[in-house]
Formats: C-alpha cells, structure tokens, sequence
C-alpha cells in the first residue's frame, strides 16, 4: 500500500494492518478513516489465501479487515485461516452489502465486529474498541498461563514435598520402631538384672547378720562399726534394685485405660504411709480428687512417690504440710501437690525428672534417685506432663495432668 499520501499527527498511533480486501480503492478508503481517527496505520493488503498465509508468517500484527466476498477468497475463509494461525487478533468485516444474517453468522464464526463499506466512519471506534478487548483478552490470557504454570510448579513441590513426606514418615517410623525395640529390650533387661540381683544380695545380707549375732562377742567395735556400714550398704542396694523394678515395669500399652477414683485412691495411700507421716508430723490435707482414666497401680505409685518426697524434704524445725487439689482443663485433669519443704532451684527443675539424678547427698537426704524419674514415666505414659513450680526455702508444687 505504498504511496498513499496521509497527513500525519506526532500523536498518531502505529498500527499494523492487514487488510484482506480485492479493491485496492477501498482499502485506501480504510486507511484514510484510519489516518483521520489517529492512527498510523503499516498496512499491507492481500487478497488470496495464500498471501494472507504468508502474511501472518512473516509478521506481527495489531488487527485484520476483511472484506466478506472476494473472487478468489472471502471473509469466512480468512477468519478460519487466523484462527488456525493460532493468533489472537481483532477481525472486523467490512462489506457492501451484507445481510442480517449473514453479518450475525462471521460474529457466530468468530469475527469480532461487522461494518458496511457505506458507513466507515464507525471504522475507528470500532478498531478502538476491539484493541482494547484484544489487550485485555491478552492480558487474561497471559494471566492464565502464568497462573497455570503456578499451578504446574506448585504441583509440582507439593508432589515433591508429599514425597520428602512419606519419606520422612517411613524413616521416622522405622527409628521409632528401633527406639521402641531398643526400649524394650533395656526394660526386659532391667526387670531381669534386677530381679536377678536380689537373690545374692539377700544371700548377703543374711550372713552379715548371722555374721554379727554369732561373732558378736568376739568382734571389736570396729568390727561391727564394718558390719554395721555393710549391712547398710546392702539395705541401700535392696532399695535401689526395687526402685529400678518399679521403673522397668511401668510400660506403655502394657494396660487397658480404667476409671480410677482418686480420692479414694489417695486415702490409702495416706493409710499406708501413717508411720512416715505419724513420725514427722506432717499434716496431710486434700481437697475432693476427680475419677480419671488410667492404671491403677502406676497412679497409687506417682501419687505415693509425690508424697513421701513432700515429706522427706522437709525443713528443719519445721512441721511439714503436703495438699493435693484438683482442677478441670478441658479434657484432662490438672492435680496439683504443694508442700513446705526446702524447694528447688529454678536451674535444678528439669534435672530433678532425670533417673538416679541427686540434688543433696545420702548423709542428708537418703533416697535413690528414681522416685521421680518413675513419677514422670507414669505420668507420660498416661498422656500427661509433669512438671515443678518451686524456689529455695519457699515449698514446692508439683504439678501434672491426667485423662479425665
């Protein structure tokens, strides 16, 4: 379309055009509309298939005008030749005469708007238009693609991720059955060294007693100072091998959940205990304790143990006072055990949880150092946490939660 005289406008818009068209008057015409509405336009104009095929390969462009009949072509067979292009670009018709229907069956077909060669001045507004749907069909599109290929790479690592999952999920699995198996076995281990280990140590203790009672007369003070440390000795040792059996036998899953009345519960406990608490004074007070799902026999032990601790650890000189309350949380029990001993330092409250750990020395405080190592296996094995709220010379409070 060189040659065609225009009067340009610094503000003109480029526009590149094909137009589809056999009269090269009208696409003059078109171009001229084009001109006045503010375009500028590159036009190129073809008027066979196969020109509007070579067109489309070679270069880029804004929009297509068509003219409905040609003599070797039409509108119709152009708009098939763009869409299997792959393009998405505007196409108006643009006719002599062109029925109703036949306008409305190109905009069934695809093509954008239609426009009577008589009334070309709706031309520019509508190229307006269509450029600005195109822009935002292309925006749109982009959009989607842009989100599809976000889809694609989020699949993508959460596939990734599922399976970093899994894996992680089989390795876990596989230590957790390694340290349950492992456990196991240091349990089943203990149990037998221990129980194992009582018969000799009677078998000791039993002969330093025939030991002192025969020979007494014939021993020196140093003698049975000796005697006396062994047999000492031995009684420690006995404790600490029943400490250590008690420990290995509070196991998981070895027992059915049941309910458990604690108060009552408790009130034996406090029975059993009446020697300890008659020859130190202690004043035992408990408020009304819940029923709780649990095993009896390991409940009667965390309970026994946190009590005898109360009142081993008591102050000189001073009347020791243990209280046990209750308290509802959700779907667990908060117990509460407060005494008015020594207390423990901040630093020392995780330790103190730790099996055969001693804050103060035998001469002091006798004990082996697993009573509230067992507390606090009961107390996980039941689902619960324990733990102490407690300063020097101000008490203690041992806290640990129960099912309810």
């Amino acid at each position: 379309m060189g040659g065609e005289p225009a009067v340009k406008s610094e503000m003109a818009t480029p526009l590149r055009v094909l137009i589809v068209e056999d009269s090269e008057n009208d696409a003059i015409l078109m171009i001229r509309e084009l001109h006045r509405g503010g375009y500028e336009p590159r036009a190129l104009r073809v008027e066979t298939a196969e020109a509007m095929q070579e067109a489309l390969a070679a270069g880029e462009w804004d929009i297509i005008i068509s003219d409905y009949v040609l003599p070797r072509f039409s509108g119709l067979a152009a708009l098939h030749i763009l869409k299997q292009s792959g393009r998405d670009l505007p196409f108006i018709v643009i006719s002599g005469n062109i029925g109703e229907d036949i306008a409305v069956g190109a905009m069934k077909a695809g093509a954008h708007d239609y426009i009577l060669k008589g009334n070309l001045t709706r031309l520019v507004p509508a190229v307006d238009r269509e450029l600005r749907e195109a822009v935002v069909r292309r925006e749109r599109r982009q959009a989607q693609e842009a989100l599809q290929r976000s889809y694609g790479e989020l699949e993508q690592r959460v596939r990734e991720r599922t399976e970093e999952l899994r894996a992680s999920k089989r390795e876990l699995e596989r230590l957790v059955g390694e340290l349950e198996r492992s456990n196991q076995e240091l349990e089943q281990f203990a149990y037998v060294a221990s129980h194992d280990l009582q018969e000799p140590l009677r078998v000791v203790s039993s002969f330093m007693d025939l030991l002192e009672r025969r020979f007494q007369h014939q021993l020196d003070d140093k003698a049975r100072l000796y005697i006396q440390y062994a047999q000492a000795g031995s009684e420690r040792m006995s404790q600490l091998i029943s400490d250590l059996l008690k420990f290995s036998r509070v196991r998981r899953g070895s027992w059915e959940p049941e309910p458990v009345d604690l108060h009552e519960l408790f009130r034996q406990i406090v029975a059993d205990c009446r020697t300890v608490i008659q020859e130190t004074g202690a004043v035992i007070t408990c408020e009304p304790l819940p029923v709780v799902q649990g095993e009896p026999a390991q409940l009667c032990q965390l309970l026994q143990n946190l009590l005898l601790n109360a009142v081993k650890f008591r102050r000189p000189d001073v009347i020791p006072e243990v209280h046990i309350s209750a308290s509802r949380q959700d779907r667990h029990w908060l117990l509460a055990v407060r005494d008015n001993g020594i207390g423990i330092a901040p630093e020392q409250h995780q330790r103190i949880f730790v099996i055969f750990q001693r804050l103060h020395s035998r001469e002091k405080y006798d004990g082996t150092g697993i009573g509230l190592a067992i507390c606090q296996r009961v107390v996980d094995f039941h689902g619960g946490r324990i733990w102490v709220e407690s300063e020097p010379g101000r008490g203690s409070t041992f806290l640990f939660n129960l099912p309810a």
